[in-house]
């Protein structure tokens, strides 16, 4: 899989405890948030040209990112919690730290086809409208600078346009930067909000 890490690093075993799970990557990590911190005042949107910084991540072929400000924190795939009656992207619930958090297959989310979790499958944990959620990738690949005024409008020939925040060309190729505040479905934000992550 395309995701970096270390020689030396080990593929952690599936736990049923996302407390023991280990980061996706040290190298991303470090440069992530800390842990689940909700701010206190209201989380602010990024604009098109305010993401100075992102977490790029793969679908299959294509690179997409998301606002680093967004990302709280990265962890390998553990036992989902199945919730039958959900939209087929709304894959289960977690139990981080005492926090019950909604999972969201990307793949699923946006149109391609579920493939089956490995050891490998990476978890990414926002912070949107205040509600912690796990967003299930393909593989990460870097924390990456973006540079100012790079960031292009989507245009109506990406199906996502709907849900982007712009498209920019970065060393490791054409990025479609996320907007999460209209990627991830309310469906998941009420399941988090009824759980108790208000």
């Amino acid at each position: 899989m395309p995701r970096k890490k270390k020689d030396s690093e080990t593929p952690a075993a599936p736990v049923a405890d996302p407390q023991a799970a280990a980061p996706a990557s040290d190298d991303v990590t470090e440069d992530v948030t800390a842990p689940f911190e909700v701010p206190d005042e209201a989380d602010v949107k990024p604009g098109a040209d305010d993401v100075p910084r992102a977490l790029t991540f793969r679908l299959g072929e294509q690179l997409y990112g998301l606002p680093i400000e967004s990302v709280q924190e990265i962890q390998q795939i553990v036992e989902l919690m199945p919730m039958p009656d959900a939209s087929p992207a709304l894959v289960g619930l977690l139990d981080v730290r005492g926090l019950v958090v909604p999972a969201v297959d990307l793949r699923v989310l946006v149109g391609m086809e579920r493939r089956e979790y490995t050891l490998e499958t990476p978890m990414v944990f926002c912070l949107v409208h205040g509600q912690v959620v796990c967003l299930i990738v393909d593989s990460v690949e870097d924390v990456v600078e973006v540079p100012e005024g790079c960031m292009q409008p989507p245009t109506s020939l990406y199906a996502l346009a709907d849900r982007m925040l712009g498209v920019c060309r970065l060393a490791q190729g054409l990025v479609m930067m996320f907007d999460l505040e209209r990627l991830v479905p309310d469906e998941a934000l009420s399941v988090a909000a009824a759980a108790g992550g208000e």
